[in-house]
Formats: structure tokens, C-alpha cells, sequence
């Protein structure tokens, strides 16, 4: 809204900053660390979905940021032509979109299973995120001298990101869906996964979807035998 008005204000800097140029060097640790939406959500029990992710789902959040998008133009360029911060109506829209992504995020989260469920398919803020964590300067990176392939990782990787399919092409974690969460880092037994800085860019992203039989479940079942 900001951005039609023509005001540089701190929510535009926000947003910026946060979606647009800060993806380009944290990729997208907004999801993982400041999201209010998430911060809610992840107080939810169920941290890990282990059937994978549902493939087409994703759609979706372009649907959806086609639509926020769609409604911004029409309440600047036909319902309202004063600027808005002379008013109290941002504060109004923000609050019953805040409301409606708590309401729907629960929901998804219960129904799938997943805590990241709303993050996976229905937020539209990855659309743009996406573009810059492609080419991040920090992600993650699998030490394969130290690791095992244990696979304990990818069972608690709240995005459902194959690792170690990064690992066996000697990469690190290119997949715009990683949120730098951390877990895997910190949940690693042989300390074999760290966060760092270089150059490289994404461009596929391998990830456990329940449609295939690739989840982690059936994974760590065959591991195991």
C-alpha cells in the first residue's frame, strides 16, 4: 500500500529489507526467526510433518499474492484515493489480515498434521523471498566428511527439505524453501551441519513430498532395516 503512495515509510523499509534485498543475504530467515505468523504456529505440537509435503499445495500462496495484490490496487485506485496514513484504516486491515492468517495457519496446522503447513502453501510472502534466497550469501552447509547419513536432519526439517541430496552433490542447502530455522544444525549427533557465508545459487529444490513415497517416515523405516 505504502509502495502506491509513493511514501517511504518504515513499513515499506520492512518490507524491503525483510522480503525483497535481505533474502539476498539470509535467504529466508524471516520465516525462520521473526514471522509473527510462525511465532504462533510453532507453538503448536506438531513441529515436524513426517508424511512430507503435499506437491501442488504450494500453488496456492501465488494464488494468494496475486489476490492481496489485486486488492490493494482496487482499494487504492477505486475505493480510496486519500492517503492512507491519514487515517486508521491500515491499522483496521492489518489487524483482520493478521487475524485471518491465525485463524487459517491453526487450521492448516491441525488438519495437516504440520505447524509449517500455512508457511508450505498459503503464504504469500515467499513469492518474492524465493527470488533472492536463490542466491543467498548465507545457507547451510553438510559437512560429508562428519556425516553419516543418518538422516536425522531431514526428519526434523520443519520445510521438509532433502539435505542430503545437497550433501551427495557437494552443495549447500540451495532449496528456497530452507528458512534457516536451524534445527537440523543443532539436532545433527555428529555436529556435521553449520551455517555459513559463500557464493552459489539455487535453482532446484529437492524436497519430500508425500505423493512420491519419498517422505521421511518410509525413509527412516528402510534406513533402520
Amino acid at each position: 500500500m505504502f509502495v502506491f503512495l509513493g511514501i517511504f515509510a518504515a513499513a515499506t523499509m520492512h518490507y524491503v529489507i525483510a522480503k525483497i534485498i535481505g533474502p539476498l543475504v539470509f535467504g529466508r530467515a524471516w520465516c525462520g526467526y521473526a514471522c509473527w505468523t510462525a511465532m504462533v504456529l510453532d507453538l503448536l505440537p506438531f513441529k515436524v510433518c513426517s508424511r512430507g509435503r503435499y506437491r501442488y499445495f504450494g500453488i496456492i500462496r501465488y494464488v494468494h499474492f496475486a489476490l492481496s495484490l489485486g486488492l490493494i490496487l482496487i482499494i487504492w485506485f477505486v475505493l480510496e484515493r486519500r492517503p492512507v496514513y491519514q487515517s486508521t484504516e491500515e491499522l483496521y486491515w492489518l489487524l483482520a489480515g493478521n487475524l485471518i492468517y491465525y485463524i487459517i495457519g491453526i487450521g492448516l496446522a491441525f488438519k495437516l498434521q504440520d505447524n509449517r503447513a500455512f508457511c508450505k502453501y498459503v503464504c504469500p510472502i515467499p513469492t518474492l523471498q524465493k527470488i533472492g534466497a536463490k542466491f543467498s550469501l548465507m545457507k547451510i552447509r553438510i559437512n560429508k566428511d562428519k556425516c553419516n547419513d543418518c538422516g536425522i536432519c531431514e526428519k526434523v526439517c520443519p520445510m521438509n527439505v532433502k539435505l542430503l541430496q545437497y550433501k551427495g552433490l557437494n552443495k549447500r542447502i540451495l532449496s528456497t524453501e530452507c528458512i534457516i530455522c536451524s534445527t537440523c544444525v543443532n539436532t545433527c549427533p555428529k555436529s556435521a551441519i553449520s551455517v555459513n557465508f559463500g557464493l552459489d545459487a539455487g535453482l532446484i529444490d529437492f524436497l519430500n513430498f508425500a505423493e512420491d513415497g519419498s517422505n521421511i517416515k518410509s525413509r527412516q523405516k528402510n534406513h533402520t532395516v
